[in-house]
Formats: structure tokens, C-alpha cells, sequence
């Protein structure tokens, strides 16, 4: 062939081994528009809780309000637990 092989250097990636090129890829389309510096987007917990929570809170979720209503209800249900034990 006639044609030379060029990979492109310094181009981002997640870790190796990691299996987060979908979470990576969904970090760097959130982050695209505020950060030109592909290089630094990690991918940790974190940003696998905050993925999750953004699309559960998005507005094209149509369990948006089911979700909302049982967060709350759960989070009432764990104040009268934790105002149980500090009324002790």
C-alpha cells in the first residue's frame, strides 16, 4: 500500500482495563462545552453517581415524578428513624 499509518498522539481515553468508555464518553459530552482539556476527564464513582443522577433527574425521564415522590417519602421515613435515636 501506498498509504503510511498515523495513529494521533495525546488523544484522551479512560483507563485501560476500566470498561468506562460509555461513562467516559457521557462525562466528556457533559463537560464539552465548559472544558477544552479532553485529557483531564476521569472517571471515578463519583462520576458514575453523578451520570446516574443526571439522567434520572432529567426532564426526558418519564419516571421523573415517581422517582421524586419515593426519594422524598424515603428520605422522611430515614429522618424518623435517625430522630428515634437521637430522642433517646
Amino acid at each position: 500500500t501506498n498509504f503510511t499509518k498515523i495513529e494521533p498522539t495525546c488523544l484522551p481515553h479512560q483507563r485501560p482495563g476500566s470498561n468506562d468508555c460509555g461513562v467516559w464518553v457521557a462525562k466528556w459530552m457533559i463537560e464539552c462545552p465548559f472544558n477544552s482539556n479532553y485529557g483531564g476527564i476521569t472517571v471515578a464513582t463519583a462520576t458514575r453517581m453523578k451520570l446516574a443522577l443526571y439522567l434520572c433527574h432529567s426532564s426526558n425521564n418519564v419516571l421523573l415524578q415517581s422517582l421524586l415522590s419515593k426519594s422524598a417519602q424515603y428520605w422522611d421515613d430515614m429522618h424518623k428513624q435517625r430522630k428515634v435515636l437521637v430522642d433517646v
